[in-house]
């Protein structure tokens, strides 16, 4: 009876685990590539240290949010005070860094890029006192901007990354020129290492 009670129990696991991956694969990620710029040609790099590897908590079409306005996110796991980078370069258009804390309707600390094609950049969740950047500054890609925190609307330490038009408020598909696999585009439960590759 025993071994009967555990051998269903044991497919049971299987076949959720099954469901979960199918989910997973059909209802997050890109559901369309030609969207988004060839790596190769992408002028973004993975916005953390050369070198580092940090894990892709949740990419495009996230199962959390990253829906919607927001489908064009991704979220990289950092523990508190981790250098963020910039991953293009650009003017500092806006600079919160005063509140602490988080929940649901918790205000968030950001730092906006304003690049040469007129998009922005949002990086959020930085901690309090975090940022290391001025409104009005030039930085370039790769220049530390500001230190990670778990600051606003955050269930874990980790750093919100988008690229938005300011005119309609919508997240841009981007890639980074960095990330090897996946054609240039992280993926929910992967680890990436910036600047990995060498831009020519």
């Amino acid at each position: 009876m025993t071994k009967k009670v555990l051998s269903i129990a044991g497919g049971m696991v299987v076949i959720l685990f099954t469901l979960l991956f199918i989910l997973y694969s059909l209802f997050t990620g890109p559901d369309d590539l030609s969207v988004f710029m060839p790596r190769e040609t992408s002028p973004y790099v993975l916005p953390y240290p050369k070198g580092v590897s940090r894990f892709c908590v949740q990419g495009v079409r996230g199962i959390v949010s990253h829906r919607g306005k927001s489908r064009y996110a991704y979220d990289f796991y950092m523990p508190v005070g981790s250098d963020i980078c910039a991953a293009r370069a650009g003017e500092v258009t806006k600079v919160v860094d005063s509140y602490d804390g988080n929940g649901v309707n918790w205000p968030n600390n950001v730092i906006w890029v304003l690049h040469e094609d007129g998009t922005r950049a949002c990086y959020a969740h930085i901690r309090k006192g975090g940022a290391k950047v001025k409104t009005g500054q030039q930085v370039v890609q790769g220049e530390v901007i500001a230190a990670s925190g778990n600051v606003g609307n955050s269930m874990m330490p980790h750093l919100h990354f988008h690229v938005f038009d300011p005119e309609s408020a919508m997240t841009q598909p981007i890639s980074f020129y960095d990330v090897q696999r996946h054609a240039g585009v992280p993926r929910m439960f992967h680890w990436y290492i910036s600047q990995e590759s060498e831009k020519r």
